[in-house]
């Protein structure tokens, strides 16, 4: 009986990551930029002006490209969730760390983003 369940969690986490997979090659550069400084400290919660200057995206970009990624779904759960706004920052971030899994994801994330230069 443990053993299965422990089977039908990697099924799980497989079928997570094709869909990430999936996800993931319809991200533009700045997506997969402000993906990487997130997953760099994925427990952090971020503000608008820190991610601004951490990935060197303009802040009027960067509200389109977070917005982006908050509609994007990994197994029916969103990949970012908005934690508020901070009133001289802008608005706060966290990545759900539930939607993928961060190794493979900060793996994928960088070989993507090297493909750019």
């Amino acid at each position: 009986m443990h053993y299965l369940l422990i089977v039908e969690c990697l099924v799980n986490i497989e079928h997570m990551e094709k869909v990430f997979d999936n996800e993931l090659g319809k991200m533009s550069q700045n997506q997969l930029a402000v993906l990487k400084c997130l997953l760099a400290q994925s427990e952090r919660v971020w503000t608008t002006y820190v991610i601004a200057k951490k990935t060197g995206v303009v802040e009027k970009q960067l509200g389109g490209v977070l917005s982006a990624l908050s509609r994007k779904r990994v197994a029916g759960t969103g990949l970012m969730v908005p934690m508020g706004r901070d009133a001289r920052q802008g608005r706060r971030w966290k990545l759900n760390s539930k939607a993928l899994t961060l190794s493979l994801a900060d793996k994928r994330v960088k070989a993507l983003l090297s493909s750019y230069k």
